[in-house]
């Protein structure tokens, strides 16, 4: 497809999903019950889509030399265009506060923030960061063994994520909605981020010498001290983690300090490793 084709499709479709947001809202008004529970979603799907459409449009695309990529471009302007519409509902909300307008857009935002907040923690998560032991081991120390995380630290938020939605179409009644909102809205954002913090920002390593270790996503925790230092390790697994083959792995230092690794890829084969430091 030529760019001046891609051009014009890159305008209509975000003008489809402009028109096919408001004809969404207009209908979650005019109706009741299901229907009107069904074009609501759509409209909490429509309104953000159109809104990364026109960003994906008209936002620069380099803004300097040596800027994002095409995939982290597209990441960031998808976190902003979700952040933005759930901050538009959420505004517009309140300000209709006691109308069915207000109402439907105050749920729409609540809807949108969660997977708005996630999104913008993972498009932050993975803006160019240097990894510990490059900068932190001597020139020519060789690190013998590196970790990995394990991708079932993502399974406790898919599972409340399950859990809330059918908790909100079961035939739960009011309780059911309750808790699947305060699953959603409060648990799922927590949840997830500390999810995207272990798998995307933990660095867990072995030099000739030192123990190479760091975590966090917003604020990272980060620890380069001699191999020798270490007076114990320790391995929590939960009933996922001894399923699957993953854990935490705990460090306990000779002045007297510690520090926590989670999500770590057979924890007592690294624990194993080294033990031999200081058995």
């Amino acid at each position: 497809m030529s760019a001046s084709r891609l051009r014009t499709f890159g305008k209509w479709l975000t003008l489809a999903l402009a028109v096919g947001a408001l004809v969404a809202l207009i209908g979650s008004l005019a109706l009741r019950g299901e229907q009107a529970l069904s074009f609501l979603l759509a409209f909490v799907v429509l309104f953000p889509a159109a809104l990364i459409s026109a960003f994906l449009r008209w936002w620069p695309s380099r803004l300097a030399e040596g800027g994002s990529s095409g995939g982290k471009r597209w990441l960031n302007l998808s976190a902003l265009g979700l952040l933005l519409a759930a901050l538009l509902c959420l505004i517009a909300g309140v300000t209709w506060f006691g109308k069915a307008l207000g109402t439907l857009l105050l749920v729409a935002g609540a809807l949108l923030l969660p997977p708005a907040t996630i999104l913008g923690l993972l498009a932050y998560s993975l803006h160019d960061r240097e990894r510990l032991a490059e900068t932190a081991l001597e020139p020519g120390e060789r690190i013998v063994y590196q970790a990995e995380v394990h991708w079932g630290v993502f399974l406790p938020p898919i599972l409340v994520l399950t859990a809330s939605v059918l908790l909100a179409v079961g035939p739960f009644g009011i309780i059911g909605t309750v808790v699947a909102t305060a699953l959603y809205l409060i648990l799922l954002p927590g949840m997830a981020a500390h999810a995207l913090s272990v798998f995307l920002n933990t660095e867990l390593e072995l030099s000739q010498h030192q123990l190479v270790a760091a975590t966090g996503l917003l604020v990272q925790s980060t620890r380069v001290l001699p191999r020798r230092s270490i007076q114990a390790v320790g391995v929590n697994q939960g009933w996922l983690g001894w399923l699957l083959g993953y854990g935490r792995i705990s460090f306990i230092f000779k002045d007297g300090s510690s520090f926590k690794v989670p999500g770590v890829v057979d924890p007592e084969g690294f624990r194993q490793i080294v033990g031999d430091d200081y058995v």
